[in-house]
C-alpha cells in the first residue's frame, strides 16, 4: 500500500514534469484516482517542498525540472534501505514525530533517480515491510516534542511541568535539555534540571507544560549518552550504581534470548541440554524484572538475592490476583 502511493505520486511528478499542460480531471484519469485523491496528492508535495505551479488562466499544473535535486551516486541497496525504513515510520503504528519529514525526504530522492533505479526500488519495496509496536495515539505530546526538540537545537533553557510521584500531583524545573532520545516505544529528554542540578530523564509522556525560556545554556564536552545510559533498562529511573544480575533460561527460549543483544554488559553461557545462563551488569531491578517475568516459566533468577525476592514478591501478588477465592475487579 506504501508503495503503491509512492508509485502515484512519482507518476504525479512525472506527468507535471513533462512539458504537456494538465488539469485535475486529466491528472485524475492518468494516475487512475479521483480529483479528490489528486488534490490531496498535489498538497502533500507540496509540503515535501516540492513546489507545484497552477495556472489560473488555463486551470493546469506544472513542475519545473529544477525542482528536484539529483541523488546520481545512491546505490540500489542505500535507496531501498531509505525508502522502506522512512514509508513504515507511519504514525498510525509508532507515532514517531519525525515521520511525516522522513517521507518527504525519500519521496524526493526517490523521484531524482533515473527511471529504471527508481522503478526497481519501488518494486523491491512493496516486498520488505517493517512493523513496530502498537502505539496509541491519544498518548502522543506532539506540541511538547516540539518545543524540547527546539530548545535542545537552538541551546535554550525550557522550564517543564511533569507529572510526579504518587504523593505530587505535579512538578515544575528548569530543564537544559542535552538530548532527546526515543527507546521501547516512548521519547524521553535528557538534561540538566534545576531541582538538583544533576543530570536528569524525564518522559515526554508525562509532561504537562513546557516553555521555551530566553537563557541559552552550553551542553558540557564531557556528556555522552552512550557512556550515561549504557547499562540502563529504565532511562527515568537511571542509575549509575549497577547490579550484577544472573537469569537462567530453558532451552524452549535460549535461542531468542541469545540471538538478542538486551544489554551492552550482557553475558551469554551455554548449558548442557540446551538452556542458557545470562549476566548483566543492570541499574534497576524493576524493569529486569518485568522482562524475566515475560518469558514466564522459561526463566530463572538465580541472583542476586534480592532480585530472587522481587520476583517471589511480584510472583505471589500475581497468584493472588488469579486465585480460586478472588473474584475479578469489576
Amino acid at each position: 500500500m506504501v508503495a503503491g502511493r509512492i508509485h502515484r505520486l512519482l507518476k504525479l511528478i512525472a506527468l507535471l514534469q513533462s512539458g504537456r499542460v494538465y488539469n485535475s480531471t486529466q491528472l485524475a484519469s492518468e494516475c487512475e484516482v479521483s480529483r479528490r485523491t489528486v488534490f490531496r496528492d498535489l498538497r502533500t508535495l507540496q509540503e515535501s517542498g516540492i513546489y507545484v505551479l497552477y495556472d489560473e488562466e488555463k486551470q493546469s499544473y506544472t513542475l519545473p525540472w529544477r525542482t528536484i535535486v539529483p541523488f546520481k551516486d545512491l546505490t540500489f541497496e542505500e535507496v531501498l534501505a531509505l525508502v522502506v525504513l522512512c514509508q513504515d515510520l507511519d504514525k498510525s503504528i509508532i507515532g514517531l514525530p519525525v515521520h511525516q519529514f522522513a517521507r518527504s525526504a525519500s519521496t524526493k530522492v526517490l523521484s531524482s533517480l533515473p527511471d529504471s533505479l527508481r522503478e526497481n526500488v519501488i518494486d523491491a519495496a512493496q516486498s520488505i515491510s517493517i512493523w513496530f509496536p502498537p502505539f496509541n495515539p491519544a498518548m502522543r505530546n506532539g506540541i511538547h516534542y516540539k518545543n524540547l526538540l527546539k530548545a535542545t537545537i537552538e541551546k535554550k533553557n525550557i522550564r517543564i511541568q511533569y507529572v510526579g510521584d504518587k504523593e505530587q500531583k505535579s512538578i515544575s524545573t528548569m530543564l537544559s535539555p542535552y538530548h532527546i532520545l526515543y527507546s521501547n516505544q516512548e521519547w524521553f529528554v535528557v538534561g540538566r534540571s534545576s531541582l538538583d542540578r544533576g543530570i536528569k530523564v524525564f518522559s515526554l509522556l508525562k509532561i504537562l507544560k513546557s516553555e521555551i525560556l530566553e537563557e541559552s545554556f552550553k551542553k558540557p564536552s564531557r556528556f555522552n549518552l552512550d557512556r550515561y545510559l549504557t547499562t540502563s533498562w529504565d532511562p527515568v529511573r537511571h542509575s549509575r550504581k549497577t547490579i550484577p544480575v544472573k537469569i537462567r533460561f530453558k532451552s524452549n527460549v535460549a535461542e531468542t534470548v541469545s540471538l538478542m543483544c538486551w544489554n551492552e554488559s550482557q553475558e551469554i553461557k551455554k548449558l548442557r541440554g540446551g538452556a542458557i545462563e545470562f549476566c548483566a551488569q543492570v541499574d534497576s531491578l524493576e524493569r529486569i524484572s518485568d522482562w524475566a517475568l515475560s518469558f514466564g516459566d522459561q526463566a530463572e533468577v538465580i541472583s542476586p538475592r534480592s532480585f530472587r525476592n522481587l520476583m517471589k514478591e511480584r510472583i505471589s501478588s500475581m497468584m493472588q490476583i488469579y486465585s480460586p477465592h478472588t473474584r475479578p475487579s469489576s
